[in-house]
């Protein structure tokens, strides 16, 4: 038998070895064409979003000098006109560019571009016709659907760039320009919103403050995103357009701002700023466009830069191919000699596992080690397979988990498709897993909403998970199921793996019988306050009803003690006195309680109330009283807007500040102080006394109907001031409560929803 050298055996390993790393350089050169593929993809992505982008950019231009326009007491002028004529031409012509760029992949994206231009060249033609006529004829609702049609225009951008994403991902830096776009639009709504306000030579109204206040926040919001997402990007260039809107916004144009909602908040118009305000304007508003521009520019070039890149890597793995093949080539050449030896290594292999003849061995001390090294390997695949034999056993188990479990479990890879489903999600959606394989998730089963409008795949928590990993609860959505009923469910999505691997998990339950429990529980919600509405109407008619006979009992048993004053003995005028004081007593319960029935029933108006007003207005209105007692009354905070009805609140202002007074005792002064604040939506007040205060056990207590804290002698009342106050303050979504006062006596604390921030400032009576 021929010898067999080691110098054979690595030839034949060495020929493994090509084979394998030659069919891992085919599997690359695949992998790299699918790249160049979504290269060039995204780089015909970036050129269509640098259209996109540079045409919403003259759009938002359009829009404010159009709304500007139709808002003013003028006819449009020549240099609006030209203005506006080179914006619509900027526009179509930039969306003209990304219709014909999108291709077959992106037919929705280009059908949505041609209804937008469709839509605004109908927008286009009332406008122009508008502003070729007096302010006193044009219809007065036309520039806010101008306005508001063109900002939906406009916030449709982000989701349009949504759409130019392959496989879940944006084009590069296209977050930039997303927050970009935001501060832009944002800038550009409260600019237009300021100008027009200043068209028409009035100050603004609060709700128009309060709307530039809400758009100053997202204006600063989409600023702090842009600076963030332009950071993470690292680019020069685009940290050069950063700071260029930090030095035309917020060094130059803001402070003008500034200024100009600080008039309008004084309610006047800012005189000293209008010569600057529109030439300022523009600068700042293009410096925010040049963010968006070097965004797109520089995203073109980072696309182009990775196809590049990708074509070196392809050229490189040919290369590396060839020297492949050569050398194969190379060691077949010297395999024919090899194969008789290899015989004699299987013989060999076969015959003396562990005493190789002599014949064999001499000679051959390397085919022996190699067949100790045989031998060792033949036991690690017996450890094999005993593990792979106690992971058969573990997945078994995790598969009896997965068939028994109640809540439906689904799994998809990283492009959104299904690749299994638990026995629980077959049954409640009636897909089979068959049905459900390699198919989307959200065409299947999450397609459409509860009244049967589509369901955006961007809304989607799913593909939300699937962009940024993070797990996602959802208390309340709907699925569908394969025969076109819907459920209502719970939803957790987890995701797993990295990257373009990633793909997520969701467990899902039918949660039916709650919603049918949640229905019924509204419905006797329903019905109870229906019933207690029939109990007010009930109290208010028995105690008006009650009035008339009480009265005529009052009047002529007051006619007959007068009558009969000189003939009655002073018992009998004694009983005459209680029976009086009885009725005027019950006449002023049933006021109290007609009071109380009538909260509610009349027609109220809900508007911001000064608190600081009202409680002068009551202070003036108890002057005598407190006058008579040497009271004090310090309001020692600033006193909030509430929203509420005026009339009831001066009731309730009037009742806390009379209790206080009435039950301050009679050897001392009354100290009364009232406090506000205003916290997280809701704003309050406390009035608090130095009188003998209420008892714990009592708290409660005095705002029930005729209950007073303790026994008062002395002091007149019938026990339905704090009743009173208690409807009052509940019917207008607050609450009211009775606590200590560190000062000694009582403190009646009151919430109620806000409506703007503190005004008015300390005083003392």
């Amino acid at each position: 038998m021929a010898r067999v050298s080691a110098k054979t055996v690595l030839t034949v390993l060495l020929l493994t070895i090509l084979g394998v790393v030659a069919t891992v350089v085919s599997i690359e050169l695949v992998r790299q064409g699918t790249m160049l593929s979504l290269a060039r993809d995204q780089h015909q992505a970036e050129r269509v979003l640098g259209h996109i982008v540079r045409g919403a950019q003259h759009l938002a231009f359009e829009r404010g000098r159009t709304n500007v326009v139709l808002r003013a007491d003028s006819l449009i002028s020549e240099e609006n006109r030209r203005f506006l004529d080179d914006r619509r031409g900027l526009v179509d012509k930039e969306y003209g560019h990304a219709i014909q760029l999108l291709d077959e992949g992106n037919t929705a994206l280009a059908r949505r571009l041609s209804r937008q231009q469709q839509m605004l060249g109908d927008l286009r033609q009332r406008a122009d016709f508008y502003m070729s006529i007096p302010l006193s004829q044009r219809d007065p609702l036309f520039p806010g659907q101008w306005f508001n049609s063109l900002t939906a225009m406009l916030e449709g951008v982000p989701e349009s760039v949504f759409l130019l994403g392959r496989q879940g991902e944006l084009p590069p830096l296209a977050r930039v320009s997303l927050h970009a776009f935001d501060l832009r639009n944002t800038l550009g709504v409260e600019s237009t919103r300021i100008a027009a306000i200043l068209a028409t030579g009035k100050p603004p109204k609060a709700e128009q403050i309060q709307e530039l206040a809400r758009l100053r926040g997202q204006g600063d919001a989409a600023w702090s995103s842009l600076r963030r997402e332009a950071a993470q990007a690292g680019n020069a260039a685009l940290a050069e357009a950063v700071a260029g809107v930090e030095r035309e916004v917020y060094r130059n144009f803001r402070p003008l701002q500034d200024a100009v909602l600080a008039a309008f908040v004084a309610n006047r118009l800012p005189m000293e700023a209008l010569p600057s305000y529109t030439s300022s304007s523009v600068p700042a508003l293009d410096a925010v466009a040049k963010v968006m521009d070097v965004a797109a520019q520089e995203g073109m070039a980072q696309a182009q830069a990775q196809e590049h890149a990708v074509l070196r890597e392809i050229t490189w793995h040919l290369i590396l191919l060839a020297v492949l093949v050569l050398a194969t080539a190379g060691s077949l050449a010297v395999n024919r000699g090899m194969v008789r030896r290899l015989q004699g290594l299987r013989d060999y292999l076969e015959t003396a596992e562990d005493n190789p003849p002599k014949r064999v061995a001499e000679g051959f001390d390397e085919m022996a080690s190699l067949a100790r090294s045989v031998a060792e390997l033949r036991a690690e695949t017996r450890e094999h397979r005993r593990i792979e034999a106690e992971l058969t056993e573990v997945s078994k188990l995790n598969r009896l988990i997965l068939d028994n479990a109640i809540d439906g479990m689904i799994a998809l890879d990283s492009r959104g498709l299904t690749i299994f489903a638990n026995p629980a999600a077959q049954r409640m959606t009636g897909w089979s897993l068959g049905d459900l394989e390699a198919r989307s998730h959200h065409a299947l089963i999450h397609h459409s909403r509860a009244d049967g409008t589509p369901n955006p795949a961007a809304d989607c928590p799913v593909h939300l998970s699937l962009a940024d990993g993070k797990p996602r609860h959802v208390a309340s959505d709907l699925f569908w199921r394969k025969d076109g009923t819907s459920f209502p469910v719970e939803l957790m999505v987890g995701s797993w793996g990295e990257g373009r691997d990633r793909g997520v998990v969701l467990v899902f339950r039918d949660i039916s019988e709650r919603k049918q429990v949640e229905a019924r529980n509204q419905e006797l919600m329903a019905e109870l306050r229906r019933s207690n509405a029939e109990l007010e109407n009930f109290a208010f008619a028995v105690s008006h009803d009650l009035q008339e006979p009480l009265r005529m009992v009052s009047s002529f048993l007051a006619l007959a003690h007068r009558a009969l004053a000189d003939k009655l003995d002073p018992g009998t005028a004694e009983y005459m006195d209680m029976a009086e004081q009885g009725a005027k007593r019950m006449a002023a319960m049933i006021t109290s309680l007609l009071d109380y029935a009538r909260i509610g029933q009349r027609e109220e108006k809900r508007e911001p109330v000064a608190l600081a007003e009202v409680v002068a207005q009551v202070l003036a209105d108890l002057r005598p009283a407190m006058d008579e007692r040497h009271a004090k009354v310090e309001v020692v905070e600033p006193l909030p807007v509430v929203q509420a009805d005026p009339r009831q609140i001066y009731s309730l202002v009037l009742n806390l500040l009379s209790n206080a007074l009435k039950y301050s005792g009679e050897e001392q002064a009354p100290r009364i102080r009232v406090i506000g604040w205003s916290h997280g939506g809701r704003s309050g007040f406390a009035v608090e006394d130095n009188g003998p205060g209420i008892a714990p056990d009592s708290r409660e207590l005095v705002f029930g109907l005729f209950k007073r804290g303790g026994p008062h002698p002395t002091i007149p009342g019938l026990g339905m001031g704090l009743a009173l106050c208690r409807r009052v303050v509940e019917h207008l979504g607050g609450d009211i409560r009775a606590e200590d006062n560190p000062g000694g006596g009582a403190r009646l604390a009151v919430t109620l929803p806000s409506a703007g921030d503190a005004v008015g400032t300390g005083v003392t009576t």
